[in-house]
């Protein structure tokens, strides 16, 4: 790891790679290369695994496997979004997919076989019997498997409940099953999440529904994820898995790579988070100055008290 600027300062201890909890994935939206390696010098230690999105697929296959190789370089997992897995299996192409992917140098991959609901074809049966066997294939192959529970729409969506409440039991069932199959990670949808606690993480109750998922299935096996909206409202979103999950959360940080620096400071508690309150939200400076210089170990569950009339002002917004 590179000397930090300025690091006679002491901040907020955050673990180093090879991490296996505290990781942030961010998404690959087609980085010109020469920007990205200055990128991945001045920040690549923040990222832990980068994965790429279906418009990845339109670039030149020898830019792709250099990049490949750049991630790597900087010991960053390389991995699909759901929707490349999608293409392949629809096409009958899903073995090919996975070597192909293992050849060029991928450490991570997502197994769908139902992202798009066909219904009355009775094909879900066969959908579960090649998800089991494609993430078997992967392991062997030599993947980190990730799966994800949550729809972005309501519609068929076995982790709601409905009027923003979170099936608790059906997420956990979900995520157990995910895990027993081999899956390392299990994404939690962004839009579920966000629907369950608010945008800026103002509901309680949904609050403790996460709650109750995370400590059901275990903290370390589960990513919240961060994606859409605004910069400011994935800030707080950012800043409100922090709060109650501490800076060691499994993040899939949303946004683009340019989003990294401003993840890791949400992590560290020294950044400002737009959000309906009057106290800060630089929650590891706020214990640094009430004790004397050295932040409480917990530093991260600072009070942070909202004002009602700005959350539904920002609701309405």
């Amino acid at each position: 790891m590179k000397k930090r600027f300025l690091d006679f300062l002491e901040l907020a201890p955050r673990s180093s790679k090879p991490r296996t909890r505290g990781l942030t994935t961010v998404g690959e939206h087609g980085y010109p290369i020469g920007w990205l390696g200055e990128m991945l010098d001045m920040w690549g230690e923040y990222i832990d695994i980068i994965k790429l999105t279906p418009t990845s697929l339109h670039a030149p296959w020898d830019s792709m496997e250099k990049k490949v190789k750049l991630y790597r370089d900087h010991d960053i997992g390389v991995g699909t979004d759901d929707p490349i897995f999608a293409i392949a299996y629809y096409q009958g192409k899903a073995e090919q997919l996975l070597r192909t992917l293992r050849d060029i140098g991928f450490t991570h991959v997502q197994i769908d076989t139902q992202h798009i609901k066909l219904e009355g074809t009775g094909n879900s049966e066969k959908a579960r019997e090649d998800e089991s066997r494609y993430i078997a294939l992967a392991r062997e192959l030599g993947f980190e498997v990730t799966g994800e529970v949550g729809l972005k729409t309501p519609e068929g969506d076995i982790a709601r409940a409905g009027a923003g409440v979170l099936n608790v039991d059906a997420v956990v069932e979900e995520v157990k099953r995910l895990l027993k199959l081999g899956c390392a990670h299990v994404y939690l949808e962004s839009k579920v999440i966000r629907d369950v606690v608010g945008v800026y993480g103002e509901k309680d109750s949904g609050t403790a529904q996460v709650r109750q998922v995370v400590e059901a299935v275990g903290q370390d096996n589960i990513f919240i994820e961060v994606a859409g909206r605004p910069f400011d409202t994935r800030q707080c979103q950012r800043f409100w898995a922090v709060r109650n999950f501490g800076p060691e959360v499994n993040m899939s940080a949303g946004g683009s790579l340019e989003e990294i620096r401003y993840v890791e400071a949400v992590r560290r508690g020294n950044t400002f988070v737009h959000g309906p309150s009057r106290t800060t939200s630089r929650l590891w400076l706020k214990s640094v100055a009430k004790n004397g210089g050295k932040a409480a170990v917990d530093w991260w569950k600072e009070e942070y008290p909202m004002e009602v009339a700005k959350v539904q002002a920002g609701s309405a917004a």
